[in-house]
């Protein structure tokens, strides 16, 4: 068996985290996936698109490396579905709090709760008038 498929193997054990850590919302910032993001793509596409003969991304694998990888990811992503299952059962589920906010609208102060869709309609609508007015600033001839 080669030494790459045997630390994989390892490491699956060890460092599960390697292969299945949480895509966070860094990762949208310039974070980076896990070390091993894409063996766990590769063994994820062989357990659910099987190709016939040796034509899946993992060809190069003997046949006896492959159930030896199969199995140890197998295991891992069995214990780490307990471990979320029983987390979600242990840990306390906060209620969702509903946000209240002061906004000006029409000149006068409001309170109460903000549509996402407005937010986002008000926005649109502040910056489409900025564009408006440098488009004008900068096209004018005289300046």
């Amino acid at each position: 068996m080669m030494q790459s498929v045997q630390v994989i193997i390892e490491r699956l054990k060890s460092h599960p985290e390697d292969f299945f850590g949480e895509i966070n919302e860094k990762r949208a910032l310039g974070g980076t996936y896990p070390k091993f993001h894409e063996v766990k793509d590769r063994l994820d596409n062989l357990l659910t698109d099987p190709q016939d003969g040796n034509t899946h991304r993992l060809w190069y694998l003997e046949p006896e490396e492959k159930e030896a990888l199969l199995a140890a990811y197998k295991q891992a992503r069995r214990e780490r579905f307990e471990a979320k299952v029983f987390h979600i059962l242990l840990t306390k589920q906060e209620p969702e709090e509903t946000s209240t906010v002061t906004y000006k609208t029409a000149g006068r102060y409001t309170t109460g709760i903000i549509a996402p869709q407005n937010i986002i309609n008000e926005s649109l609508e502040l910056l489409n008038k900025e564009f408006d007015k440098q488009y004008a600033k900068n096209s004018d001839p005289r300046s």
